[in-house]
């Protein structure tokens, strides 16, 4: 590449000119062969710069990274809003020093970078720094490359150099960085029969007394307390509490109506960090956890298990859903994908696949695409098979998005009913395929369901098996940037309203059905907010 001006080149560019024209003007022979020396030593100095590039080309000038061990909260992974820091190697086997002005890693725009220092790097050594970054919210971090700047003779001019290496960095939720908690091993028997944290009140035997009552019609007679009732003159029942393993579901809202807002403050941040903590909660108490999410339709999906592992997986189906690709979840199309992609390979591999009069050699792009997946056809058909689209270009070119972290606009509006529709559908898959009674927990803004019929009977039909179902209902206004001109606090107010009728609707419709519900808002710490749901379930 050509060399760019630096700051100091450009001031003195400025300067020389400034003096030409006043050398003319004044008709100073003085002023305008000063002016023209600069100009000359302007040029000598950009001649120098010139091969700088070409030469370290030759040298083999070498660079990695990885991300510090020390920073992260397990191998390659680090928790939002906590800083991590990215070791970095330049390798140089050149006879003469390097002097780097500027170094930066091209990361998502929402990273923040701490500015790195100008150094050297000596000849013929291997020089190691730090760079400093902090993520704002759960995802998957992709850093391209790190484009570096080398200054030349009187550092008037820098010589531009990248170097494309993919580093992908999982930011997992805070609740990964808590400190671990040593499970007991569970005996084998039925999930029902295994000691989890739900206390249980069950009738006859047991393993703690909560009450003696009388006895009623339907209660068996095994669960008479035969010495309590000659006591008393009359039969009692003896009612114990046992703790039981139960299966919690999981049941997340990751539409467009979720996703608005600053990285880091969004309703899918919140959701996000709300659920895993509860999944952590629960799986270190003994009980089975699952997972759905549902955009306009459901989209990830984890069967119900126990477990650290499981745990991991609970993890990965998060972060997968802050990267969905899908034709039909983004608004991006055909043609302006195939831009965005034949773009980043000829930026990022130095491969460009346009055709003389512009257009794009797409069969060529997606055989790239399909090697940088995996090289083997059957790695790159495993990353494409769970990506949907129209044809199987196309699901190469979105599924090469996803592995380099290239992000598509995603769907703002969910449809008329399509949203209402993927609620029910994941509520039938958390509660009403199975007859084992569990605990349902929903985390959902309801924006754009207009409809709650079919969600009502998906609701009936959870209740029905005996599940216990809990909705949390963010604010949205909580999660609104504040309003600074009069227009948006107009905007505000109208929208205000309409997101306090739509909760209260809410809140009427869900509660005849027995379903329990909070409204929550952005500065509600997110591990909290399920446990206090459950607390008012058992108050009430």
């Amino acid at each position: 590449m050509l060399p760019l001006p630096s700051r100091n080149g450009v001031l003195a560019f400025v300067g020389l000119v400034v003096m030409l024209v006043i050398g003319l003007a004044l008709e100073s022979s003085a002023a305008i062969g000063l002016s023209g020396g600069g100009f000359v030593g302007l040029g000598a100095a950009l001649a120098a710069t010139l091969p700088a590039g070409r030469r370290l080309r030759k040298q083999r000038l070498e660079f990695a990274w990885w991300l510090d061990h020390g920073t992260g909260v397990a191998a390659g992974s680090v928790v939002p809003g906590t800083p991590f820091d990215v070791r970095c190697f330049l390798r140089h086997r050149g006879a003469d020093d390097l002097h780097v002005a500027t170094l930066e890693p091209l990361v998502p725009p929402e990273v923040r970078v701490e500015e790195t220092p100008s150094f050297v790097v000596p000849a013929r050594t291997r020089t190691e720094l730090r760079l400093r970054l902090m993520a704002p919210a759960i995802g998957r971090v992709v850093l391209h490359g790190l484009a570096v700047r080398l200054r030349g003779p009187f550092g008037l001019f820098e010589t531009p150099l990248y170097f494309p290496n993919p580093l992908v960095i999982k930011v997992l939720p805070r609740s990964a960085a808590g400190s671990e908690v040593g499970r007991v091993a569970l005996p084998r028997g039925s999930a029902v029969e295994r000691s989890g944290r739900t206390r249980v009140r069950r009738r006859g035997g047991g393993t703690e007394l909560h009450e003696l009552r009388d006895l009623v019609p339907g209660d068996p007679f095994k669960s008479i307390a035969w010495k309590a009732s000659a006591r008393r003159g009359r039969l009692l029942v003896r009612e114990v509490e046992q703790e039981v393993q139960e299966v919690r579901w999981l049941v997340l809202d990751v539409s467009g109506t979720m996703r608005g807002g600053e990285p880091g403050r969004r309703k899918l941040d919140w959701t996000l960090e709300a659920a895993a903590s509860e999944a952590r909660r629960a799986l270190e108490g003994g009980d089975r956890v699952g997972l759905v999410a549902f955009d306009t339709r459901v989209v990830a999906q984890v069967a119900p298990g126990e477990g650290r592992g499981h745990r991991i997986r609970l993890y990965d189906a998060l972060l997968a859903t802050t990267e969905l690709v899908d034709e039909d979840l983004t608004d991006l199309s055909d043609d302006g994908l195939i831009e965005r992609v034949a773009r980043y390979v000829r930026q990022q591999d130095g491969l460009d696949y346009r055709r003389r009069r512009g257009a794009v050699d797409v069969p060529a792009l997606v055989e790239h695409c399909a090697r940088a997946l995996g090289g083997d056809s059957s790695d790159a058909a495993k990353q494409t098979r769970d990506v949907r689209a129209s044809t199987t270009a196309e699901q190469a070119l979105r599924a090469f998005c996803r592995a380099r972290g290239l992000r598509l606009p995603h769907h703002a509006d969910p449809g008329e009913r399509a949203k209402a529709n993927a609620l029910a559908a994941a509520l039938h898959v958390a509660g009403g395929t199975s007859r084992e009674p569990g605990v349902i927990s929903v985390i959902t803004d309801l924006d754009g369901v207009l409809d709650l019929e079919p969600v009502l009977a998906s609701l009936r039909l959870a209740r029905l098996h005996g599940n216990r179902v809990t909705f949390l209902l963010p604010d949205g206004r909580s999660f609104a940037p504040a309003p600074k001109t009069p227009e948006e606090q107009t905007l505000a107010a109208v929208y205000g309203r309409s997101e306090e009728r739509r909760l209260r609707d809410a809140r009427l419709q869900l509660g005849r059905l027995g379903a329990q519900i909070a409204i929550v808002n952005a500065d509600e710490p997110p591990a909290l907010a399920l446990p206090r749901a459950e607390r008012g379930r058992r108050a009430a």
